[in-house]
C-alpha cells in the first residue's frame, strides 16, 4: 500500500465529508499520516475496529461503505440477496450514521436489509438474525472500548459471529475494492420505499424478552420473592438500559435502582474513564447508589451489553466478581437446577478460561468443550451440536465477563447474564447467604482457583509485527521448570501441537490461532495471546490449591518467576 498515493487521493477527492477534511487538514507530521493511511483496517472474525477519524486505517463514512460492499458481494456470491442482513448499532459517535450508510450500500446491491430504528444491544441483533432467518448482521459497535473507538461487527446465519472461514472470503473480498472514496448509494427513505430496506422497531423487543423464559429455572419463585431481593444496575451510558429494565420488571425482580448519571445514551461515557465492567472504576457511581439503601446485588453491562460485571457488598464493603467467578457462579446454579436433566449436556468454555468451571461440570459427568479464545467458538460448538444431536448445550462462558444460557442467541448475552445471576442471588438470599458465600461453599467442595491477567502494549504501525515476532521468539523457548513448577505440557495452537514432558508430540484439534500455553503437574497453567483488536500481549495466569491463602501466594510466585525467566528475558 503506497500510504502518500492514498493520502492524496483523500486529499484531492472534491466530496469529502467537512468534518473528516478538516481531520485532515489538520495532520502535518509524515510519521502520523503514515499512521492513518498505510493500510486498511484488519478484517478478522469479529470484523472491524479501529479508532475513528480521517483515513484508511481509521472508521469512518468510507471505510464503513467499502466494508458493507465487500459484505455485499460476499451476500451476492451465495445468492442470498433476499434472505437479507440484519442491522442494528449502539450508542457511540456515528454508529447511527454507520448503520444507515451500511444499510444503503447493500440495498443499492439489490440485498434486502432489516434496520433497526434505534440502539440495540448487540445480542438482540444476534437473536434477530436468527428470526428474521436472514444470512447475515452487522453491528456496529466498539463493545467495551474506549470512546474514541467504533466497529463493524459481521454475524452469520446462525447468529453467531462468523467463522474463519468466512473472514478469509470476506477479507478476499475486500482486498479487491480500493476506491472507498467513489462508493454512493441512494437516500434511505428512497430503499425503505421501494422495500428493499425494513426499518424495526420496539415490536422486537417483546420477542427478545419472549425468550428471556428459557434463562430462568424457577420463574415462580421469582414472581413471588423477586422485589425482595435489593439491586442496582447502571448500563453504562449504553444499550442495556430499556431490555433489563423490561426483563425484570416483567419476571418480577420489580426491586431494581437505574444509575440515573449513566441511565441514558451518551458516545463520550462521561461518567467512567472506561465503560468496561471489567474495570473496577466503571462501578464508582453504582456503588454510590447502593449506599444509600441495603443491596445485595450491584451490575453494570458494556455499551452493546454483552458483558455484564457484579459486584455483592459483603459487610458493608464492595466485593467485585471477576468473569471466571461469575460464570462459576451461574454454572453450579443451573446444575443444582437442572440435576435430574443433565444426560448428554456439555458446557463451552475458552482455553484462557479458569478450569473450576470445568472441574464441576465433570464430577456431574456433563461433557466441556474448550474453545479458542472468542464466543465465536461456543457458538460454533451449539451450531455443531444441534448438527451432529449428539449433545444439548447447557452453558458457555469466557473470563472476559461473557456468558450465554440459552442458544436463542448465539453470542455472549448480558442481558441472559443479568437475569440468571439475579436469579441466582435471589436462590442465595432465601437462604440466607449472598453470593460470595456461595462461591467459598464451592471453592470448599472444588478447591480455590485464581486468575490474573497482564497486558503489553505494542503501539503504531509496526506494533502488530513486533508483537509477533516477540511471540515467535517465546515460540523457540525451551524449560521444563519455573523454580518448584514443573512444565507437564506446552500448547502451541499456531502448530496445533503439544508437548508433553517435552517428548512426546499431540495433535491440537482445534482451528490454528497464535497461542502459547504452558501448563504445570499441579494444574497451574500460562497462556500468551495477541488481543483480536489491538496490538496487545495478552498474559493469563491461573492457580489452585486447597485454600485462598496458599492460593495467593501461588499466584504471586509463578508471575514472578515467569517474569524473571521469560519475560522480562525475551519481551524488553
Amino acid at each position: 500500500m503506497n500510504w502518500k498515493r492514498k493520502y492524496q487521493e483523500w486529499l484531492d477527492f472534491p466530496s469529502l465529508e467537512a468534518n473528516l477534511k478538516d481531520q485532515l487538514l489538520a495532520l502535518s507530521d509524515p510519521a502520523v499520516i503514515e499512521e492513518h493511511f498505510y493500510d486498511y483496517l484488519a478484517f478478522g472474525t469479529g470484523g472491524m475496529r479501529g479508532e475513528l477519524g480521517v483515513g484508511i486505517n481509521r472508521i469512518n463514512d468510507y471505510t464503513i461503505k467499502r466494508a458493507a460492499l465487500g459484505l455485499a458481494h460476499y451476500v451476492q456470491k451465495a445468492h442470498a440477496e433476499q434472505q437479507g442482513v440484519v442491522i442494528s448499532f449502539d450508542n457511540r459517535h456515528g454508529s447511527k450514521r454507520f448503520a444507515e450508510w451500511t444499510a444503503r450500500v447493500l440495498a443499492s446491491q439489490g440485498i434486502r436489509v432489516y434496520l433497526s430504528d434505534q440502539l440495540r444491544p448487540t445480542p438482540q441483533l444476534s437473536f434477530l438474525v436468527r428470526y428474521y432467518k436472514a444470512f447475515a448482521g452487522v453491528m456496529i459497535t466498539a463493545s467495551h472500548n474506549p470512546k474514541q473507538y467504533n466497529g463493524f461487527k459481521v454475524y452469520a446465519s446462525d447468529g453467531g459471529q462468523i467463522t474463519l472461514g468466512t473472514a478469509e472470503e470476506l477479507m478476499g473480498t475486500l482486498a479487491s475494492i480500493q476506491n472507498e472514496l467513489m462508493i454512493e448509494a441512494d437516500l434511505l427513505s428512497t430503499y425503505v420505499e421501494q422495500q428493499l430496506i425494513d426499518i424495526f422497531g420496539e415490536e422486537v423487543d417483546a420477542l427478545y424478552l419472549d425468550q428471556l423464559i428459557q434463562v430462568t429455572q424457577n420463574p415462580e419463585r421469582i414472581r413471588h420473592f423477586g422485589s425482595q431481593l435489593s439491586m442496582v444496575y447502571t448500563p453504562l451510558h449504553g444499550t442495556g438500559n430499556v431490555l433489563i429494565q423490561k426483563a425484570f420488571q416483567r419476571l418480577g425482580f420489580t426491586n431494581l435502582r437505574i444509575v440515573k448519571e449513566q441511565e441514558l445514551p451518551d458516545p463520550d461515557f462521561t461518567t467512567v474513564s472506561s465503560p468496561n465492567p471489567e474495570d473496577q472504576q466503571a462501578f464508582i457511581l453504582a456503588l454510590k447508589e447502593a449506599q444509600t439503601q441495603p443491596t445485595q446485588l450491584i451490575l453494570a453491562t458494556d455499551p452493546d451489553a454483552d458483558r455484564l460485571g457484579a459486584v455483592v457488598r459483603k459487610d458493608g464493603q464492595p466485593v467485585f466478581l471477576n468473569g471466571n467467578q461469575i460464570g462459576v457462579l451461574l454454572l453450579d446454579y443451573l446444575i443444582s437446577m437442572k440435576k435430574d436433566s443433565l444426560d448428554n449436556k456439555f458446557i463451552a468454555k475458552t482455553i484462557v478460561t479458569s478450569d473450576l468451571g470445568a472441574k464441576i461440570a465433570e464430577a456431574y459427568g456433563i461433557e466441556v468443550r474448550n474453545t479458542l479464545t472468542g464466543f465465536k467458538f461456543i457458538g460454533e460448538q451449539i451450531q455443531l451440536s444441534e448438527e451432529t444431536k449428539d449433545k444439548t448445550f447447557l452453558f458457555g462462558y469466557e473470563e472476559s465477563f461473557g456468558y450465554l444460557a440459552a442458544p436463542f442467541v448465539r453470542d455472549k448475552d448480558a442481558i441472559q447474564a443479568a437475569v440468571l445471576l439475579a436469579e441466582t442471588a435471589l436462590d442465595c438470599f432465601l437462604s440466607g447467604i449472598d453470593l460470595v458465600d456461595r462461591l467459598n461453599e464451592i471453592y470448599d467442595r472444588y478447591g480455590y482457583y485464581e486468575e490474573q491477567l497482564e497486558t503489553k502494549v505494542f503501539p503504531g504501525k509496526d506494533g502488530l509485527s513486533q508483537m509477533n515476532q516477540q511471540l515467535d521468539r517465546l515460540r523457540t523457548l525451551s524449560f521444563s521448570h519455573l523454580g518448584d513448577f514443573v512444565l507437564m505440557a506446552k500448547e502451541d495452537f499456531l502448530t496445533s501441537e503439544r508437548w508433553v514432558a517435552g517428548q512426546s508430540i499431540e495433535k491440537i484439534t482445534l482451528p490454528s490461532s497464535n497461542v502459547l500455553k504452558y501448563i504445570f503437574t499441579d494444574g497451574s497453567w500460562v497462556c500468551l495471546r495477541p488481543s483480536g483488536t489491538e496490538p496487545k500481549l495478552k498474559f493469563y495466569y491461573s492457580v489452585n490449591s486447597s485454600s485462598q491463602q496458599s492460593t495467593k501466594l501461588k499466584m504471586q510466585r509463578l508471575k514472578r518467576l515467569f517474569h524473571s525467566l521469560i519475560i522480562e528475558r525475551d519481551l524488553k
